[in-house]
Parts: structure tokens; sequence; C-alpha cells
């Protein structure tokens, strides 16, 4: 009985404390406090349960004494993980006030994040505490209005608390958790590792840890014991950790989650996958994938701290995504970018693009160095060119064969899961009417409908849908890799304007008696009319020019390197556009560092 009578105290206590705190009754008297507690019932909200629903009538206001409850938002797009949350409730203050001081229904749903207790006073109560202390009106509503602030913010949570749940008995989680809670400590000062020891630990203990740390690792075991049963209800984010080389099926406890009644969110998921020593091998990684369970997965060498890093920056959402235009001969300048960015020491964590641009950034995705980008670009394309293949214009100018044949053999038959980091292309779904994101499947298959420019290219067909390239209606995708919300985005575009122009005494179509004469006396001139690999470029890019200000807009960091002057089919000019672009990305860089501390998200 005293255990019993000893956690009674205990929750009475936390109750005070949070009393005090609260906006609701931290000025009134002592008797009038403890009135009111004794008109206070306990409610124990095991991690995803929910309190409320949006549209339930509002029968009562909340005291949170400890753990952590959320207020979702059923009205925006839905993320990944649910309903998008628009503010936290953290111990001390109180949720529900807003509908019962309008006598509506709810306009929220409202649950637990993790393990909480809370104290429900019904509304007759509530009703008669605020006509004898009309007093703490004002405070409530402050409480109110700060909460809408947050409200209107529409910030993106990110997650602080993980659950590291190994598939088996073969993976090394330990030696894996202590790696990964170093890369953490070089993004958030202090850290905190907890095991089954802590099982038995209060709810207010854990929130503590999570208060005096900037990130807490809840290691759970292999099965679905009590304890990994706590780490689900506690963490944030799901992490779960497999051997690579395993192929054995994975086996998880993720039931507990599915099968909670009206059940308001899912906590994020992600994939880790282990390897020893070596790159995952062409086609390993997808059928590891669970049919989409996860929001993101990760490649992680046990030997690379940088993994380690990538990985801790990408789950808190401090992690750098590069997304590439497309342009042509122009896009040579991504090389000199992407050379300027790792000189500088900006981590590059994932990596996005259209037409040339995806083709750079699935290089960059692919863990090729400086040199090698370079070299394999130089050779593709300046040494051998690959708009050469001409055949009789039914469908294209160009079989597309070389560049088919180029592409792969510089990425096989890698799947995009394959790849080290996240990656996204951009293809134009002529079928459909859309710009589509292709993460998953064949990279080369997916580069060449991106870079499949209609007329020029035939088209690449997939499932009986037609793609060509992504420039026809999103050549910058910066907003797309905004929306994975893991942290800055850091864009390089490719001006296109510019690049067609006629001579000024052209004013009609020329006859082929023109074009013969042209060829014969005047060859070494340049022809004062563009060619129609010229122009169909052209208009397959400009079409989404008028989206450029606001793909820019959305730019942590954005770079335009000067490149007006270059063809954008002038593949000679390959080594003076990287100088172009390395030389812009270090200007941005010089540009950014001037800024106020908070805006420099990732300069080193």
């Amino acid at each position: 009985m005293s255990d019993v009578a000893d956690r009674e105290e205990s929750a009475r206590l936390r109750l005070r404390q949070a009393l005090h705190r609260a906006p609701l009754f931290s000025d009134l008297d002592t008797n009038t406090m403890f009135a009111i507690e004794g008109e206070l019932t306990p409610l124990v909200l095991p991690g995803g349960t929910p309190l409320f629903h949006q549209g339930d009538p509002s029968d009562a206001v909340y005291v949170v004494a400890s753990g952590c409850l959320g207020v979702f938002r059923h009205d925006d797009v839905q993320t990944a993980e649910g309903p998008a949350l628009i503010a936290e409730v953290t111990p001390g203050n109180i949720v529900g006030e807003m509908s019962l001081l309008s006598q509506s229904k709810r306009t929220r749903d409202v649950a637990a994040l993790r393990d909480s207790e809370v104290w429900r006073l019904g509304r007759e109560s509530f009703d008669a505490l605020t006509a004898r202390h009309p007093e703490v009106l004002p405070a409530l509503m402050r409480n109110v209005a700060a909460r809408s602030e947050v409200s209107d913010a529409k910030r993106r949570r990110q997650p602080r608390t993980f659950a590291l749940l190994p598939t088996g008995p073969d993976v090394p989680s330990a030696r894996f958790a202590v790696l990964l809670a170093a890369a953490l400590g070089r993004i958030g000062d202090q850290v905190q590792m907890l095991g089954s020891e802590s099982a038995n630990e209060e709810p207010d203990w854990f929130a503590h840890c999570e208060t005096a740390n900037a990130f807490v690792l809840y290691r759970a075991d292999p099965t679905l014991t009590p304890w990994t049963q706590l780490c689900l209800r506690q963490a944030d984010c799901l992490v779960v950790v497999r051997n690579a080389d395993n192929d054995l099926p994975t086996r998880l406890p993720f039931e507990i989650e599915a099968a909670q009644p009206g059940a308001i969110f899912h906590r994020r998921r992600e994939l880790v996958l282990l390897h020893e020593g070596h790159d995952p091998r062409p086609g390993s990684t997808a059928p590891l994938l669970a049919g989409g369970l996860y929001g993101q997965h990760h490649h992680v060498r046990l030997d690379l701290q940088s993994d380690f890093d990538r990985l801790a920056r990408l789950i808190t959402g401090h992690a750098v995504g590069v997304v590439l235009a497309g342009g042509g001969a122009r896009a040579f300048t991504h090389v000199g970018a992407i050379k300027a960015l790792r000189e500088s020491g900006v981590p590059i964590d994932q990596a996005a693009g259209t037409s040339m641009g995806a083709i750079i950034a699935a290089g960059v995705a692919a863990r090729w160095s400086d040199e090698e980008l370079a070299e394999r670009f130089h050779r593709a394309f300046v040494q051998s060119n690959p708009l050469r293949d001409y055949t009789f214009p039914i469908v294209s100018l160009f079989r597309g064969r070389q560049v088919t044949r180029l592409l792969r053999t510089a990425f096989g038959e890698k799947d995009i899961e394959d790849l080290i980091m996240p990656f996204f292309c951009v293809t134009a779904n002529l079928t459909s009417s859309s710009a589509d994101i292709h993460q998953t499947g064949r990279l080369w298959r997916w580069l060449r409908g991106s870079v499949a420019i209609p007329g020029v290219l035939p088209p690449f067909n997939e499932a009986g849908e037609v793609h060509v390239d992504g420039g026809v209606i999103n050549n910058f995708p910066v907003r797309v890799m905004r929306r994975l919300g893991r942290g800055a985005t850091i864009g390089v575009d490719i001006d296109t304007g510019g690049a067609l122009s006629a001579g000024e005494s052209v004013e009609d179509a020329w006859s082929a008696w023109e074009f013969f004469r042209r060829l014969v006396w005047h060859r070494r001139e340049t022809l004062p009319i563009p060619s129609i690999v010229r122009i169909l470029l052209r208009s397959a890019l400009i079409s989404s020019t008028a989206r450029a200000q606001r793909d820019r807009a959305a730019c942590d960091l954005l770079i335009v390197p000067p490149v007006d002057h270059f063809d954008l089919l002038d593949w000679t000019s390959f080594h003076a556009a990287i100088e172009i672009g390395y030389r812009s990305t270090m200007e941005a860089l010089d540009q950014a560092r001037t800024l106020p501390v908070g805006a420099r998200l990732f300069i080193a």
C-alpha cells in the first residue's frame, strides 16, 4: 500500500506544481486552489492516445501535469505522419479552454505525444471558477493568443526523441547507438541515451530528460517487451535499424500504433540500413523498404563518421539539400558549385534536380568526388557529344541511344533507392499533365526521362505513361525539396534567357535554297537564325520560367551563375562553366556569412 500511496502523493505534487504555473490558476489564493484541486480528476494517457477529437463537444478543460500533448490541424495538407502538428502543450499549461470560452465544439485534435498525465476540470466547475474569479480571464486570454500565434507560424516540428529499434540480434545496436549519439552531439550539445534500466521511471522523469537535453535516444529491445512499448510511446521518431546484408524479412512491433482506436497521428518512421565496409549493391535496397512504410531510408557505413553525421542531420531537420536546375550545357556550372560547397565545408545531405541538373545531382548522391564528377561529364559530353545519333524526325531528331548508353554506363543497374544520399528527379508526365517526382526505380531510366527534350530526344514511356524533360513543367524543384522538411535548401538555378536570337534582317522563315546558299558561300559565319534543336530546347524550358521567381524565393541560399554568354548546346564551354559556377558559389557563401547568426543555416 505504501507504494500506491507514494505514487498518489507524487501525482498530487505534480498537479500542484502544474497548477501554480497554469495561467488559469496561478493567481488564485491557497484556499481556492485546494478547492479546485478537489474538483480535478486524473487521466493517464499513453503516448499516441487521443484526448479529444475535432468536432467533439467541449465539456472540460485539461491541465497537463507531466508528459506532452500535441494540437493537430486537419485543414492543411496532410503530412506522412497525418495531420499537421501546430502546437505542443507541456506541463503547467492547459488545453481545451478556447472552445469552452467560445461555447463551441472542439476545433482541433489533441493527443498525447508521449506518456502523459492530465487533470480534467469539467465545464460546470470551469464556469463557476471564472464567475467567482474574473481576474483569471485576462491571463487566460493571453494564453489563447500566444497559442494562436504559434499555430499561425505553421512551423514543422522536428523530432528530438528517437526510439532505436533493432530488427534482430544480428544488428550491432549498441555500437550504432553510441556513434549516432556522438553525431547528434555535434549538432545539439547534450544527448542522453536511455536503456531498459529506465523502464520503471515516472513520466515526469522522462520529461526532465527531454528538458535537460537537446536529444534523447531510447534504445529499444529487439522484441516487443514492455520497455520497447514504452520507447514506441515516448519517441517523436522511430528509427528502425537493420543489417543491410541480412536478407531475412523485417519483423517489427509496429502493431502497437495500428491497434490504437481513433489514432490522430503516426510517428515518423525511418529505416537505417547498416553496411560493413561497402556501399549497397545495385537493386538490393528496394526489397527492404516494406512498401513505403518509412518516411525515408538511410544507408550508413559503420566505418564512416560522415554517414552518421548525415543521418543525424536528416532525422533532426538540420540537413542541407541541394537542388540543381536544368539548362543544357550551361548546367556544367553545377559541377563548380558542388566543388565550392564541399571546399567550404557545407554538408550536402540530399540532392535533386531536373534534366541535366538531375544527372549531376545523381552523381552527387552517388558520392562521386569533384574529380570524378568533372572527369565523367567531360568524357560523356565533351569527348563524346550525346546528340549525334540523328534519325528520321517522326518522333524526335535523335534516336537517344547515345544518351541511354552514357547513362547506363555511368550508373549501371543502380536504383534510386541504392544511392547513398536521398535523391529525386523530375519528369513532365504528358499523360497526366503533371510534374512527376521520382524517388524510386531504376536510376538511369528516370534520368533518361528527365532529359527527354520534346522533339529532340524520344519521350520515355513507363507503364503506358509518356514522360519528357521535367523542365517543361518544373525546371527548379526547390519547393519539392522544402516539402521534405529536412532542413535548409541551396538552389543553383540556370538562367536560360538570351538562349535564342536571330539576325536583325531576318523576318521570315528561310527557304531551303536560302539555307543552301548560306552554307555554300558563307559557311564560316554563324547562322542568323537558331537551329531546330535550340528552338526545341528553349521551348521546353520557357514554360517553367514563370514560376522561377517563386522557386528562387524558396531557397535558403540561391546561386545563379552568370552564363548568358554560353550557348545551351555548347559542350566545349565545359571548363569555363565549371569555373563560373565555382566563383559564383564562393561569392554567395561569402555573402551568407555576413547574415545574422540565425540565417546562417549551413555555413561551416
